[in-house]
């Protein structure tokens, strides 16, 4: 006989749906909403960016980006923690770039181009027109003889910059001619020295330009700083056969602390007692404090206004080696980056400091070395610190040297339309090689 399964007499649970509120469902909505507004908005944007990039590396692009779209404290933040903590320079050691330039500015040439040739007058120098703000040849005289000094007026270059080592490296602070002459005499000069005695690995190469053979031109970047543009950012190309050098303008101007004034615009307003270069349209150049050394005349082409005078009666104002802050919100402590400034000295003539692993005090301590009176910070980091010279060989061809050979890229930005402030300066007298 069989037995009957057990039965369960209990009664059965029943389940209880789960509840859920309209209002999460409708936040989770509008998160995701959010997000994917956010990130199609990133994605349009970023590609605007990219678009225009003048062939910048990525995370140029991205900072770029970034401040773009008012990010630069953080843009600020993440760049200082780069420099802190990854790019970090060496203590100690030796520069494997040669100071000795006189290979860098050769290269390229031909036997020809180093032949001596006649000169032409200095009195036929070639005008290149009021509107770009460079001049005729102002200096008289008879056609020289290749043996022998041209008569035409020029500066000489400064003395030497003393090195803060004991024991300098060969051409270590010696000032050597480098791209075309002028009316036959050199109108550039480069010099590499170290910034400082800690980080001796590494030398700050300086430009010095002859104004009495050479003429200053601004040129507004498609972008920045605004304001009329009647170049695109581009040296015009007849002015390709003069042009002895050029380099990176000023920060952004809403990053410089200055105003900005361009062609009888006045696109940001003048500061008092900010730094300030000045490029007339005569083709002249001064840097100083505005309100101060300089004010507004009829006769000015462009002001450009960028933090305060970083040198000033031919003292540095950095305040301490770790003052770096105040010279440009990138970087904060000790760290170390791409700086650039113009500096110009008591004779008139212009330098330009343009190197990586530069302190605020380094870039002053240089500036002041090569004899500035006043100086002016430029742009600063990797790819907006850049500075270029020139050498014309006698088929017409142009030539372009770094300053610094670790500038990224091609030396040929400020010639093409560019979306950054250059200054330029041009021949005012026949080129030689």
């Amino acid at each position: 006989m069989s037995e009957d399964a057990p039965t369960n007499d209990r009664p059965a649970r029943r389940r209880h749906a789960r509840k859920h509120h309209p209002g999460w469902r409708l936040l989770l909505l509008a998160v995701s909403t959010v997000l994917a507004a956010a990130a199609f908005w990133a994605g349009f944007t970023f590609q605007g960016t990219y678009a225009n990039a003048n062939g910048e590396p990525t995370e140029v692009i991205v900072a770029t980006w970034m401040r773009d779209n008012k990010m630069g404290p953080l843009v600020a933040k993440l760049e200082d923690v780069y420099y802190t903590y990854v790019s970090t320079p060496d203590v100690g050691g030796t520069p494997t770039l040669s100071a000795d330039v006189t290979a860098e500015d050769a290269a390229g040439l031909d036997p020809e181009d180093l032949e001596p040739s006649a000169l032409p007058s200095p009195t036929t120098g070639a005008a290149t027109g009021a509107t770009t703000g460079a001049t005729a040849g102002a200096t008289t005289g008879a056609a020289p003889s290749p043996s022998l000094t041209p008569v035409v007026a020029h500066l000489d270059p400064p003395p030497p910059i003393t090195s803060p080592v004991p024991n300098p490296e060969p051409q270590e602070g010696i000032w050597q001619p480098v791209g075309s002459k002028v009316a036959g005499v050199p109108a550039m000069y480069v010099a590499r020295v170290r910034a400082d005695n800690i980080h001796t690995s590494y030398y700050a190469s300086v430009l010095w330009i002859d104004t009495l053979l050479a003429d200053a031109m601004y040129i507004p970047g498609y972008e920045e700083p605004g304001g009329p543009n009647p170049f695109n950012g581009a040296l015009p190309k007849d002015l390709w056969p003069i042009v002895l050098a050029n380099f990176n303008g000023g920060f952004r101007l809403e990053d410089s602390m200055g105003g900005y004034y361009y062609g009888g615009e006045m696109v940001k307003p003048l500061v008092d007692g900010k730094a300030s270069t000045v490029v007339y349209k005569d083709g002249s150049i001064k840097v100083g404090k505005w309100g101060r050394d300089l004010k507004m005349t009829d006769d000015i082409q462009a002001v450009r206004q960028n933090l305060s005078l970083i040198v000033d009666k031919g003292e540095s104002k950095v305040s301490s080696p770790t003052d770096n802050v105040v010279w440009g919100a990138t970087t904060d402590k000790e760290s170390l980056a791409w700086r650039a400034g113009i500096g110009q000295l008591a004779d008139g003539s212009i330098i330009y400091v343009g190197s990586p692993f530069l302190s605020a005090d380094g870039l002053a301590n240089t500036l002041v070395g090569a004899g500035a009176q006043q100086a002016m910070v430029l742009d600063m980091n990797n790819w907006w610190t850049a500075g270029f010279y020139f050498r014309h060989k006698k088929n017409g061809s142009l030539l372009c040297r770094k300053l610094d050979p670790s500038i990224p890229e091609g030396c040929d930005r400020f010639l093409y339309p560019y979306k950054r402030d250059s200054f330029q300066f041009l021949a005012n007298a026949p080129l030689s090689p």
